[in-house]
């Protein structure tokens, strides 16, 4: 036998195999996308908790997201579970046996399908990685905002400048408690 028709013996594999098996990828790739879309909304709800200084929802927030993410892992293993079990039907072995190398080979019918969904996961897990990003920029500026706070609240307590919370002068107020005001 060729090496050509040996492969098309192997497609031929995947072709029956994959309407078995394909079914357990897709449901695979479609609650990847749903964990995905899940972690993105913890992720806004993130964002509107640092926008907002509501430190006390950070708990929460952070819960779900541990919970998303173990929900991711269970969920790629079942993934690669239905890979391996596709890749070994098709006699795909060793570092070949991942889900882009077999996207690139698969012909079945269900291969578009599969293809689609795996590029919906792709897009959505992009989004989170960007909105993620925001996320962090958001963090620095306020970090870097109360960093400046401190130096000036520091800078006040010598210069006499000071305001305490209730808005008058004030020499006396640790410097969590003092602004500054300039010009």
């Amino acid at each position: 036998m060729s090496e050509a028709s040996s492969q098309g013996a192997r497609m031929s594999s995947v072709s029956s195999v994959s309407t078995a098996l394909s079914a357990q990828l897709i449901d695979a790739l479609v609650r990847e996308q749903a964990a995905c879309e899940a972690l993105l909304e913890t992720v806004e709800a993130e964002r509107h908790a640092i926008k907002s200084l509501a430190i006390g929802e950070f708990h929460s927030i952070n819960i779900r997201r541990i919970a998303v993410l173990e929900e991711l892992q269970s969920i790629a293993d079942a993934r690669d579970r239905s890979i391996r079990k596709i890749a070994d039907a098709a006699s795909m072995q060793g570092p070949t046996a991942s889900l882009q190398a077999l996207l690139d080979r698969w012909q079945g019918e269900e291969a578009p399908t599969v293809r689609r969904h795996h590029d919906a996961l792709l897009a959505t897990a992009k989004q989170v990685r960007d909105e993620i990003k925001q996320n962090v920029v958001l963090i620095e500026n306020f970090r870097g905002f109360i960093e400046h706070a401190l130096t000036a609240g520091a800078a006040a307590m010598t210069d006499g400048k000071a305001y305490g919370r209730t808005g008058k002068p004030s020499s006396a107020h640790p410097l969590s408690a003092v602004l500054y005001q300039q010009g």
